[in-house]
């Protein structure tokens, strides 16, 4: 087992499938994904994991809209008479999914700052050999010192209590807004857009911080100068097909698979996203 997951899985071995016929040769690395940031995302499916120095939660085979990631690095030369017919099957799969799209727009490390999900937070705090060491590289220094000074379950309440207001600031740095925190609903809740929606009625602060919360995470609305009305009227017409992500920039989205389908999102996930059968696909019945 990976000396990496020992914090994570208690037993000594883990049962795999090889998908080569010599699998203690050294053999390439590929690329693992993790996925436990991504919860919400209607568009990710995770398939199957794999051996790896990273998380026994990391994904080697995983879609995301009508895109597949095939992480072995082996060729299908290489591989066994499993791999390949892992990878044939894999083909199959996402040759299904051509009305599905890739939604959540996650920023890549290797290009610039990218936040982690609020959630990196207590997962960092359960390795208590390592945890705040690695949280000083993701947190804004108000959030880790918050942190810092607390110890053991006044840290997870700490969480508990700003959780909902945690966002990615312009540094990439996870950072409690402080509007949102003033204006007392957390961003990611549907609850959201009906107290900024009556704020928009009003006048004065609490209107001048729900427009400026509204323009932050929902990008994708009405836009900047529209009334109260206008966002109500969006609202209803999105609230069955939306979502809230952390990884994707810290605001909603809009699932135009499920709208186009008239499915709420959170009722169509994995193969049911797939392309509905066409009539002519259909068997038809004998004379």
């Amino acid at each position: 087992m990976p000396e990496a997951w020992s914090e994570e899985v208690a037993d000594d071995h883990v049962e795999v499938l090889p998908l080569v016929d010599d699998p203690a040769a050294n053999q390439a690395p590929g690329w693992c994904t993790y996925l436990y940031p991504h919860p919400d995302a209607p568009d990710v499916e995770f398939l199957c994991g794999g051996i790896n120095g990273k998380t026994p939660k990391a994904a080697g085979l995983w879609r995301q809209g009508n895109l597949l990631h095939f992480g072995f690095e082996q060729s299908p030369a290489e591989l066994n008479e499993t791999g390949r017919a892992l990878l044939i099957n894999s083909i199959s799969y996402i040759a299904r999914f051509t009305e599905d799209e890739p939604i959540g727009h996650v920023p890549s490390p290797f290009a610039g700052p990218a936040a982690s999900d609020r959630d990196v937070i207590p997962r960092a705090l359960a390795r208590p050999s390592r945890g705040m060491t690695y949280l000083k590289y993701v947190l804004a220094d108000s959030t880790y010192n918050e942190l810092e000074k607390r110890d053991g379950d006044e840290r997870q309440a700490w969480y508990e209590r700003f959780r909902g207001y945690l966002h990615g600031d312009e540094d990439g740095k996870l950072a409690v807004d402080e509007v949102a925190l003033a204006f007392g609903v957390p961003p990611n809740t549907a609850d959201f857009f009906s107290m900024a929606i009556v704020a928009l009625q009003g006048r004065g602060k609490p209107a001048s911080e729900a427009k400026q919360l509204l323009e932050r995470y929902a990008p994708n609305g009405p836009g900047a100068d529209a009334s109260a009305a206008d966002w109500q009227s969006w609202w209803q017409e999105n609230k069955p097909y939306s979502f809230f992500s952390d990884s994707g920039g810290y605001r909603w989205y809009i699932d135009p698979l499920a709208k186009s389908r008239s499915v709420p999102t959170m009722g169509l996930r994995g193969p049911a996203r797939a392309d509905r059968p066409r009539s002519s696909d259909r068997p038809r019945a004998k004379p």
